[in-house]
C-alpha cells in the first residue's frame, strides 16, 4: 500500500490557509530536490504491468485523518491514523525539511514550530481531512477494504499459453 501524502477533504474543511492543505505538495518538492519520489501510487500500476502481470486492477480509498467521520469504524481508523500521523510527523518532516526545506533548508527549531502548527490542526476536529492511499496487493485489500477508501492496484502472472502467444506476437511484429 503507498499513501499519497497529499491531503484531501471532501467537504472543504481542509482550507489552502492550513499548514495540512500545502504538507502535501511541499513534501513532494523537497523529496525531488532530496531525487526521491513520493508519488509512487502514480507509477505503481505501469510497474506492475512492465514486469509482466496481466489483468491490474485498481481501487481508490479514502483514509481519515482523525475521528471526524459519523461512521463507527470509520471514526476508529481515523483515530489510528491521527495517532500513526502524530507519532511519525517528526520523523518524516525533520531530516526532509533540515536538508532540503523551501526556500532554504530549515533550521530544527522551525521544522518544531511547523510541527507544533500541524498538531494543532490534526487536533481540530472541523478539519475533515483524509489520506489517499494505494493498496496494490490482494492480500492486503483483504485486510483494509471495510476500513478505508484508497486506491488499489492488484494483478496476476500470465499463463504459459498467454506468455507463448505474447512471444508470437512480438516475433511477427519485430521479423523482416
Amino acid at each position: 500500500m503507498e499513501f499519497d501524502v497529499r491531503l484531501s477533504s471532501d467537504d472543504g474543511t481542509l482550507k489552502k490557509e492550513h499548514q495540512l492543505w500545502e504538507w502535501g505538495p511541499m513534501f513532494i518538492r523537497c523529496a525531488e530536490r532530496a531525487g526521491r519520489s513520493l508519488n509512487i501510487h502514480e507509477t505503481m500500476r505501469s510497474a506492475i504491468e512492465k514486469t509482466g502481470f496481466v489483468e491490474v486492477h485498481e481501487e481508490k480509498y479514502k483514509i481519515p485523518l482523525g475521528p471526524w467521520p459519523k461512521d463507527k469504524l470509520l471514526k476508529e481508523v481515523g483515530h489510528l491514523q491521527d495517532a500513526h500521523w502524530n507519532a511519525a510527523l517528526e520523523g518524516w518532516a525533520m531530516w526532509l525539511l533540515t536538508h532540503f526545506g523551501e526556500p532554504k533548508p530549515w533550521t530544527k527549531e522551525e521544522v518544531q514550530v511547523f510541527l507544533a502548527k500541524v498538531r494543532i490542526e490534526l487536533k481540530d476536529p472541523h478539519i475533515h481531512a483524509y489520506n489517499p492511499a494505494f493498496v496494490f496487493f490482494q492480500i492486503v485489500l483483504n485486510c483494509l477494504m471495510l476500513i478505508m477508501f484508497r486506491h488499489r492496484v492488484w494483478a496476476r502472472k500470465p499463463t504459459m499459453d498467454e506468455l507463448e502467444a505474447k512471444e508470437a506476437t512480438f516475433k511477427a511484429e519485430t521479423s523482416p
